[in-house]
């Protein structure tokens, strides 16, 4: 037997008080009770002479030092354990995503679990070690391997809820890992079962024990919103949105559109079971900032009631052709949407005011200091060229690579194109048997395209994917700065070289300082709100809106059964392992015991 509260033997010290009570004696009025029977000594007893008196046999005495006793114990909270071993390792794995926020259950989900993990805590034998593991977006160990319940019980009481989609494949390999080679393994995992990744695992010997949180699945929710310009009016935004509805039952709901904290758009949305209903709204817009979705349901999950996104106005990219004469190579630029084109026949410095230089088969004395393409030319400062290949069949390229979306070279020749040997911060996305033909790096926080050859020397400017790599070439030479981001994906944008320290605030109003990179660049990762964030550094401030966004998460239907691997199945279950505490049993026993003066009492007086 062992005690969870031993500290409250200490309540012992009132026995021998009861006992001096009992010897102190005292003038006494006589008074008219129910029971007297054991009361007719102290009836009897009339002289004071002494303060203390011989202390005799005595029931009542006998029967309060007995409930004090039984109280005392029920306070320390005697117990047995449930298990016939001690010397456990436990792994406890938290879910903190999104849907665990759900409130189908007392408070919600992930308070529910905090409580079961709790219980667990307090039946650990003294040389159980225990580790605990959040799952969300990322997985963490919140506490190393302990036996100290204080210390793991303020490891769980700091975990918190993020806004995260759930990823426990991490966290169940983790576990993995943690257990190997170790006896007595056991490894519980607390979650609602809403993860998209675990087909990926074999359970093979793992001890998994699946705690289910939740029971309900009505919820109505944003997966997916989106700013584009409207077709047709210049000064206008369209903005896009779906709204699934995850019960088997209709759900219906206000949805209101805000820009910058003012409506700019109010609708009313009913959508069938296990159905998506699509909304547009068409909104003027005259300066950047935030569109803000919002639900007006009283639903289960709230956090993808709400969406946010920036609304930036649409500037063109400036793009500047160095060339002395190329028609299809021109045609293909001015055929991308958005682009203001700037043709001239020589680079004069310092650098127009472009986003993007086009060199064609042109060598400017002064190097551009903006992203560059450099056709049939190349750079000093890149490489030194090493001869000319003559007719080079393409033999690879990577269609994997962003610049060569949809592009294929197939039935491509060329006549001659320049022989080089790559730096080591170019990397050939096409090449021939003998040298790279194309290449793509980024040098100096400057991003380069190299094609080795004369597009008018070769088959490709007749075929679709010569505008095809155009469009995507300067798409990714100017690549836009991306302001909305899902729950847990990493903001980077380059700052000033001069700012080294950067303030974040996070959509909860906490603020957090962050260093820059050595080349300027802010990288910040701690995106596990949605919500909008705001990067200042000084005057300069940057928006950036974060979301949920998606339709796994957003389908809270609690799972009884989880899926790993092909074979691999795990049931639900609530049981949880804790000692048998026996502080009712002595209640109990107090119970009986007033229970029984009182019978006896009457049965000798009937």
């Amino acid at each position: 037997m062992s005690f969870l509260s031993p500290e409250a033997l200490m309540f012992l010290v009132t026995l021998p008080i009861v006992v001096v009570f009992y010897l102190l004696k005292r003038r006494r009025i006589s008074r008219l009770v129910s029971s007297t029977i054991i009361w007719e000594r102290f009836l009897n007893e009339t002289q004071a002479n002494s303060p203390f008196q011989k202390l005799r046999h005595n029931w009542l005495l006998i029967i309060q030092l007995i409930l004090l006793a039984l109280a005392i114990f029920a306070l320390v909270r005697p117990y047995f354990s449930s298990k016939s071993e001690s010397g456990r390792f436990v792994v406890v794995i938290l879910d903190v995503s999104a849907s665990m926020k759900a409130t189908d259950v007392s408070l919600n989900r992930f308070d529910e679990a905090k409580d079961e993990i709790s219980k667990m805590i307090d039946g650990m034998y003294d040389n159980d070690q225990m580790v605990l593991i959040l799952s969300g977006g990322v997985t963490k160990v919140q506490q190393s391997p302990t036996s100290v319940k204080s210390v793991l019980r303020k490891a769980l009481n700091q975990s918190k809820a993020t806004d995260s989609s759930t990823r426990l494949l991490d966290s169940i390999k983790l576990a993995q890992n943690l257990s190997r080679n170790r006896p007595k393994v056991e490894v519980h995992l607390f979650s609602d079962g809403v993860s998209s990744d675990l087909d990926e695992f074999e359970l093979q010997d793992l001890n998994l024990v699946y705690h289910s949180l939740g029971k309900g699945g009505d919820n109505l929710g944003i997966v997916s919103l989106e700013v584009r310009p409207h077709s047709e009016h210049s000064n206008q935004q369209s903005v896009f949105a779906s709204i699934m509805n995850f019960s088997t039952n209709v759900m219906s709901s206000d949805v209101a559109l805000f820009f910058n904290d003012q409506m700019v758009g109010n609708r009313s949305l009913t959508v069938g079971p296990r159905n998506t209903a699509s909304l547009v709204f068409s909104v003027n817009q005259s300066t950047n900032g935030v569109f803000r979705m919002h639900l007006k349901k009283d639903d289960i999950l709230q956090v993808d009631n709400i969406g946010s996104v920036m609304g930036l106005k649409q500037r063109n990219t400036k793009v500047l052709l160095i060339t002395k004469g190329n028609v299809f190579l021109e045609k293909a630029i001015r055929s991308i949407a958005d682009i203001d084109l700037i043709v001239k026949s020589s680079f004069t410095n310092p650098t127009p005011k472009v986003d993007v230089v086009v060199l064609d088969s042109v060598k400017p004395r002064v190097w551009p200091s903006v992203n560059v393409m450099a056709i049939n030319t190349q750079s000093t400062n890149w490489f030194e060229p090493i001869g000319l290949l003559e007719s080079p069949p393409i033999v690879d390229w990577k269609s994997t690579h962003k610049i060569l979306r949809f592009v294929n070279f197939d039935n491509v020749q060329v006549a001659q194109s320049l022989n080089a040997e790559l730096p080591n911060w170019m990397t050939p996305i096409v090449e021939s048997q003998a040298a790279p033909l194309i290449a793509a790096g980024k040098k100096n926080d400057k991003l380069a395209i190299w094609v080795g050859f004369n597009p008018l020397d070769s088959t490709w400017p007749l075929r679709v994917s010569f505008p095809l790599f155009i469009a995507n070439a300067i798409d990714w030479l100017n690549p836009k700065l991306i302001e909305n981001l899902q729950v847990g994906e990493v903001f980077s944008v380059p700052m000033a070289e001069e700012i080294s320290l950067v303030k974040v605030t996070l959509p909860d109003g906490e603020k957090v300082t962050m260093s820059t990179m050595p080349n300027g660049e802010l990288i910040f990762a701690d995106t596990f709100q949605q919500g909008v964030y705001h990067a200042n550094s000084g005057t300069n401030e940057i928006k950036f809106c974060v979301n949920l966004l998606d339709s796994a998460e957003s389908d809270v239907q609690t799972r009884d059964v989880l899926k790993l691997g092909q074979y691999g199945r795990v049931e639900a279950t609530m049981k949880v392992d804790s000692d048998k505490e026996l502080w009712r049993w002595f209640a109990i026993l107090c119970l009986l015991l007033i229970m029984f003066e009182w019978w006896f009492y009457h049965r000798r007086t009937a």
